[in-house]
């Protein structure tokens, strides 16, 4: 994403009254609605407050929040959720959500607000339960985590573990 273009995004998002339409802003800007979804996923990352509707997006004034936040693009197979979740919030993360960018219906969210071990455990449990399929499926796997922590050096660790077991996803 173009500085100018993240900066202006993130303006238009911040004076709007109302949700704006991804096509409407992928028309402002010149660019495909898949870099919208991008760029606001980038966005986020750093911290926006932006809420996905079914009109569109909108910036949603927080209170402040202590932690930092870092977007992680994976993928890995089905099995492998366990040991995903786990390298998060082992190492200080909460899972905030899992996010895919489908080529038709654009971005899907499912909020997860897992934080600790006994979260994690719960959710696979679930997964065990049910007639599970992941969201990622239908994006060859590829999903993104919004992970918060304390501290940067946190979402490093997070990194790095996730790195060692082969579950970022290069660009």
């Amino acid at each position: 994403m173009t500085k100018n273009r993240k900066q202006a995004l993130l303006q238009l998002l911040k004076e709007s009254p109302k949700a704006l339409n991804g096509q409407r802003l992928a028309e402002h800007f010149h660019v495909t609605r898949q870099v919208i979804v991008q760029d606001i996923a980038i966005l986020r990352a750093d911290g926006a407050p932006i809420l996905s509707t079914n009109r569109g997006y909108i910036y949603k004034q927080v209170d402040v929040n202590p932690y930092v936040h870092k977007l992680f693009k994976v993928k890995h197979e089905v099995e492998e959720i366990g040991r995903e979740l786990l390298a998060i919030v082992d190492n200080g993360g909460r899972v905030q959500n899992i996010l895919i960018d489908h080529p038709v219906y654009g971005e899907i969210e499912t909020l997860l607000k897992l934080t600790c071990r006994r979260d994690v455990q719960h959710f696979l449990e679930q997964v065990e339960r049910a007639d599970f399929k992941p969201i990622s499926e239908l994006t060859d796997g590829i999903h993104y985590h919004l992970v918060e922590a304390e501290t940067q050096q946190d979402l490093h660790y997070i990194e790095e573990a996730l790195d060692q077991l082969g579950y970022l996803a290069k660009d």
